[in-house]
């Protein structure tokens, strides 16, 4: 059963999808220091994952129906990942990189391996790295879920965040899980922002969560600035621990209990339309703009380079916007034929058919 849509949180991953497309075109369409905490989108859709799939899914996979669940996810998630995998290789080969080299990578993608051997743990579409985690702690919850109780739940969630800030502190910095020699940086990151969000949902099915409501505007706003500051590289750590741990869960636990009125005016159609669109967006926007990158080191500085730059977000976004409308409900169709795991999920945006980064 589909749970009804979360326009609070249809909002804020509206929003998010959107930072996440300009925190990647820095240096293209937009200056390179905007941003410089963008990476941190990645915990908040983690969390916002977990929320909505615990609130539509919590009470089945208790029951049992782990499998079908999965099944499900697979069936959201999958098609979208190959398509941004297919045009990854696309760029790869239109760059004169090494066709052998593109069978292999892509070998490793359509089984969601991270790649070791190099800085990207997915060479031909990065932003798969946290796909692959999305899937494993989907595959964690479903099996798990019959015997985590609230107690379990929330040591599951201490010990996640105790692993992410013992490796954040090492390493300086948030942004844990894309290369391919640290991949598994990105357990604790997943296990911690994920079931963070279970356990927000489960509290606030028993009506214990006492995070108030927040104006929705003010929500956004909240999140614009926690990506954004340009912090010291020796606070860099401790801000990123902050923001993941507690600010960006209680911005989710609020964007919850929202129910968005004319506030937001004019941006109200937009907002869901990216949270429609945000997983077409996510992936497919990394290969778009390496394309365009590379286009406009082929020409002169001037005009000519800056129009082609500047061309890297609104054509990420009409990609997306059609890859959402025509793709994602042909797949659909096609999967659903399969009679693989029931009905397949709908393309509602707070509905646990929308996914994360």
């Amino acid at each position: 059963m589909t749970a009804s849509r979360i326009p609070g949180l249809d909002a804020l991953r509206g929003l998010a999808a959107l930072l996440v497309l300009a925190y990647h075109a820095r240096g293209l369409a937009l200056p390179q220091a905007a941003l410089a905490h963008g990476y941190l989108a990645v915990d908040l859709f983690f969390v916002i994952s977990g929320f909505v799939l615990a609130r539509a899914y919590g009470a089945g996979l208790a029951a049992g129906e782990g499998a079908r669940f999965m099944i499900r996810r697979l069936k959201r998630l999958y098609p979208m990942a190959l398509l941004g995998l297919l045009l990854g290789a696309a760029i790869w080969l239109a760059r004169g990189r090494d066709p052998t080299s593109m069978v292999v990578l892509m070998m490793f993608g359509l089984v969601f391996v991270p790649f070791t051997a190099g800085s990207d743990a997915f060479p031909l579409n990065g932003p798969q790295w946290s796909l692959m985690w999305e899937l494993a702690a989907n595959l964690v919850y479903a099996f798990v879920a019959p015997w985590l109780t609230t107690r379990r739940l929330v040591l599951l969630v201490l010990a996640g965040g105790v692993a992410h800030a013992v490796l954040v502190v090492a390493r300086g910095t948030g942004s844990l899980g894309h290369d391919g020699h640290t991949w598994w940086t990105g357990a604790p990151r997943v296990i911690f922002g994920f079931f963070a969000g279970v356990l927000l949902a489960r509290l606030a099915a028993e009506r214990r969560l006492k995070v108030p409501a927040a104006p929705i505007i003010a929500i956004l706003a909240a999140v614009v600035l926690v990506l954004s500051p340009p912090v010291p590289e020796g606070a860099r750590a401790a801000f990123d621990l902050v923001a993941a741990l507690a600010i960006l869960p209680l911005l989710v636990a609020s964007a919850a209990q929202v129910t968005v009125q004319a506030t937001v005016g004019r941006l109200r159609p937009l907002l869901d339309g990216l949270a429609g669109a945000s997983y077409a967006l996510y992936a497919l926007h990394i290969p778009i703009i390496r394309g365009l990158d590379d286009l406009a080191r082929g020409l002169p500085d001037g005009w000519a380079r800056w129009s082609v730059n500047a061309l890297a977000i609104p054509l990420a976004l009409g990609a997306a916007w059609a890859a959402h409308r025509w793709f994602e409900p042909w797949a659909a169709k096609a999967l659903r034929k399969k009679r693989l795991g029931g009905e397949v999920q709908g393309l509602s945006t707070s509905a646990p058919s929308s996914s994360t980064l």
